[in-house]
């Protein structure tokens, strides 16, 4: 099968260990040249520094996601060093602290929603740009399960999430005719440095019991869907959600049997 990507031009936004990293790795080993993008200038470098034994190189790229003049200068660099861009991966946001809507600050509510969903809008409109002048591209915006039903205690992060899925689904439609994909990724809970706590303990055995295969995801395999989004393999797929969540969001909700 031709994945597409050997020699393309891809840019992660959010390559910090979890996900992000483990799209620039797989990439790499696809053979895709990947622009590493991250506001921590240590990541960046790392995460270029994983193509030392791949086909393809790694280019760091420091940018805060939040300034859109920022973002806009770093796509810019992004495709100054790589001669272009074919596919682009938006791993960056965060859930915010939890808490109930009847106390949620104003500070929080905005602070979520600008970094899981505003600059989103940013980056692929900024991005976007040169896919239609070149009229082809992939975009994979990483969403989340929250975004498909309620949220308890994490209105603001599944507000911005569902969000996100409705501007990709809009995305696409407007950038269909320019051979341009937009696609989203969902994953439930999955083993991130942020999030390691839920595979432990009583936590762990929680989440196993609800789970139907048993267990959290792994960001590699998060990474998977993404990267099989992006790819040539999923040429004719878009606007659409793949959830990652080993089937916590279709199991039967009642008791087995009745």
């Amino acid at each position: 099968m031709d994945h597409g990507l050997t020699g393309s031009r891809a840019v992660v936004f959010g390559v910090g260990p979890g996900i992000g990293l483990e799209c620039v790795r797989l990439l790499g080993r696809l053979g895709a040249n990947v622009g590493c993008v991250d506001l921590d200038q240590v990541r960046a470098g790392e995460a270029a520094g994983e193509f030392a034994s791949c086909q393809g190189d790694g280019v760091p790229v420091v940018c805060d996601v939040r300034e859109p003049a920022d973002v806009r200068r770093a796509v810019g660099e992004a495709i100054e060093r790589l001669g272009g861009i074919d596919v682009v991966i938006n791993v960056v946001g965060h859930g915010g602290p939890a808490g109930p809507i009847a106390d949620m600050p104003d500070d929080v509510w905005s602070d979520v929603l600008r970094i899981n969903l505003e600059h989103q809008f940013v980056v692929a409109r900024e991005v976007l740009r040169p896919m239609i002048a070149q009229r082809h591209g992939s975009i994979v915006l990483i969403s989340s399960v929250n975004a498909l039903g309620s949220s308890p205690l994490r209105a603001a992060y599944g507000v911005a999430k569902a969000g996100l899925v409705s501007l990709a689904r809009t995305l696409a439609i407007e950038a269909a005719e320019y051979g341009v994909r937009v696609n989203t990724v969902a994953p439930g809970a999955t083993r991130t440095p942020r999030r390691r706590h839920l595979a432990e303990g009583e936590l762990a055995a929680r989440y196993r019991a609800e789970i139907p295969l048993g267990r959290i995801a792994e960001p590699h395999e998060v990474a998977q869907a993404a990267v099989f989004l992006a790819s040539g393999l999923g040429s004719f797929i878009t606007g659409e959600t793949l959830v990652v969540d080993g089937g916590a969001s279709v199991k039967y909700c009642q008791p087995a049997g009745n």
